[in-house]
């Protein structure tokens, strides 16, 4: 290909089948739009693997997670043009039957960018039935995130503050979202099959989602979004081909014959400009959109994760070039973005050098960061295992950055504190550039600023002093029965136990109990942090308060102790010896330091 013509059908079918064939996907669709037509739609695999159903390109609709959002968005901007809504107006001007904190200063463009300053949170935007969401505007109220930044002030990417702009636009038009959505958007654009609605109509396709099995895959239904507008709509590759027309072709299509105007060519070029940041060295969003420079070329994108679906909306604006893909079991789009920009626009690779005085600030950049989303809930307890990247600088001058899976990546510095690939296998659609200025580190936008950790907060510490405190904690039940056999005998036992040791066995049997309810209703798994705890793992979680409890109850025991040694001035006249009383004193150190770090990791807040 030169880049100057469209790609052909079959240049598109092989990218999509070999993706298919390398990572064990069911289905896919596409759709691949050029100018002002959709040059291909296609449809691979299944639909249903259990029936043998076939993905149909006309008819099959996948869930395309959030890139619902972006339907959301150019509805609020269609407010914006015909002045029922304002950008810059405080979200609480339009909601007299809700209350939301901030609502008095967080406006439409802050949501608009993900800039709102809420806290994410993962629990409740999944749902086990479809009658969790009859009422999704009071479950929004009730489980919207509290805000932990000023409006505004740091962009990070908020699925409940898309929902409340949706609300928004719901409570201003008088109107159920979904129905304004198809009244405005579907049904000018001719987006036929897609819907808001969960459960898809009756007369729509949808794809079941899967899961890869040695022997083919298991099917299973749909994920249901708890929260409609952050991610509940279904669609054809069609549907979102003329979405994506309708952006890159100003605002406006042809459709049945007649120019459809959705939204002004102004409105659009909003949307696509940058309209807030983290740092000016890193990528920003527009309205609702993420934008990426990527590989010499300009992206306006969108993603969409369900639990079985995998989505991309892509835009290259400059050449009036768009692309979606979607399939029905997770896979990662990297390839087929990849290989789609080698072939319809030939890139030249890249490969900077890098600086060797970069090493020379090297204690300036090197460290553990973790994100600084999820800092009021238990959530937070999953910065352990991912969200925490660890850059190192090398001695010739590059920023190696390592994620919590093991995954690394080099970075040259380009102006202080700024940094680029040091070559494209570095780099993915996402994250094109990285930022670190006074201990944050920063990544193309939405993702969070990862803010610097001190040497205690690091996983390893963490993961090492709880593996310590918990084997000194369980040393007494060795030790213990030892000593008492050797200074009294097993007759004896009864008076081995004073108050502080029963105290702290009674704390130890409350570790034992929380550790085996662990063990036997695993916390682990995405789907408890997604659709909530079961009553059994949220009772495990309460054992921490009983245990808090009885923590203070040895303390007093172990204080009495000591206060007899102070009075006597003499270490051994307490009910135990100077050695079993620095011994005590150690296994309450031991327990305050382990609920201490069930206070850090917001562990408390597991249980309700």
């Amino acid at each position: 290909m030169d880049g100057d013509e469209p790609l052909e059908p079959k240049v598109i079918d092989s990218m999509i089948e070999e993706t298919i064939t390398e990572h064990d996907v069911a289905g896919a669709t596409v759709a691949y739009v050029e100018g002002d037509e959709i040059v291909h739609a296609e449809g691979y695999g299944y639909a249903d693997y259990e029936t043998g159903e076939s993905v149909d390109p006309d008819e099959t609709s996948f869930m395309i997670g959030s890139v619902s959002k972006l339907l959301v968005w150019t509805a609020v901007m269609q407010g914006v043009e015909d002045g029922t809504l304002d950008l810059d107006e405080p979200v609480g001007t339009y909601l007299d039957a809700y209350e939301f904190e901030g609502d008095d200063e967080v406006t439409l463009a802050h949501l608009a960018t993900h800039s709102g300053g809420y806290d994410d949170r993962f629990e409740g935007i999944f749902v086990q039935e479809h009658s969790e969401i009859d009422e999704w505007e009071e479950k929004l109220e009730s489980e919207m995130p509290p805000q932990i930044w000023e409006p505004g002030e740091t962009i990070s990417y908020s699925n409940h503050g898309t929902v409340l702009a949706g609300l928004v636009v719901q409570e201003a038009y008088g109107k159920p979202l979904e129905s304004h959505i198809e009244d405005e958007i579907f049904n000018p654009l001719g987006m036929d099959s897609a819907t808001f609605v969960q459960p898809a109509p009756e007369d729509r396709t949808l794809s079941k989602g899967h899961v890869p099995v040695d022997d083919g895959f298991e099917t299973r239904d749909p994920t249901i979004v708890g929260i409609p507008p952050a991610g509940s709509v279904s669609a054809t590759g069609p549907d979102m081909g003329a979405f994506a027309l309708a952006k890159l072709q100003d605002g406006a299509v042809e459709h049945d014959g007649e120019n459809v105007q959705i939204l002004e060519p102004a409105s659009v070029v909003e949307m696509f400009d940058q309209q807030a940041t983290n740092h000016p060295g890193v990528q920003g969003l527009g309205y609702g959109y993420m934008l990426s420079e990527y590989r010499g070329e300009q992206l306006v994108m969108h993603t969409g994760g369900t639990e079985y679906f995998h989505t991309l909306f892509v835009l290259f604006p400059e050449h009036d070039v768009g692309l979606f893909v979607s399939f029905n079991s997770m896979a990662p789009f990297d390839d087929v973005l990849d290989g789609f920009i080698d072939e319809r626009f030939v890139p030249a690779e890249s490969s900077i050098e890098s600086d060797p005085a970069t090493a020379d600030r090297a204690d300036e950049y090197a460290g553990e960061y973790r994100m600084t989303t999820f800092q009021t809930t238990h959530e937070k307890f999953l910065g352990l295992a991912q969200g925490t990247v660890t850059a190192s600088v090398t001695d010739d001058g590059v920023l190696e950055l390592t994620s919590s899976a093991g995954e690394k990546t080099r970075w040259v510095e380009v102006e202080p504190g700024v940094f680029e690939p040091k070559t494209d296998d570095d780099a993915s659609f996402g994250q094109t550039s990285v930022a670190i200025e006074d201990g944050y580190l920063y990544m193309n936008a939405p993702a969070p600023p990862f803010e610097r950790l001190s040497w205690y907060e690091t996983a390893g510490f963490q993961v090492s002093l709880a593996g310590a405190v918990i084997v000194t904690l369980l040393s007494t039940i060795v030790i213990w029965p030892i000593n008492a056999y050797r200074h009294r005998g097993w007759g004896a036992m009864r008076g081995y136990l004073n108050r502080p040791r029963l105290a702290i066995l009674g704390c130890v049997a409350l570790l034992v109990a929380f550790i085996g309810g662990v063990a036997l209703n695993p916390p682990f798994d995405m789907a408890s942090w997604v659709y909530g705890f079961s009553l059994w793992q949220r009772l495990t979680f309460v054992l921490l308060y009983v245990l808090a409890i009885g923590a203070v109850v040895t303390v007093v025991s172990v204080g009495i102790e000591w206060q007899r040694v102070f009075v006597a001035r003499d270490l051994d006249a307490g009910s135990t010896s100077r050695y079993g009383l620095v011994y005590l004193t150690t296994l309450v150190m031991a327990l305050l330091v382990l609920l201490w770090q069930a206070w850090y990791w917001n562990l408390f807040t597991a249980a309700f």
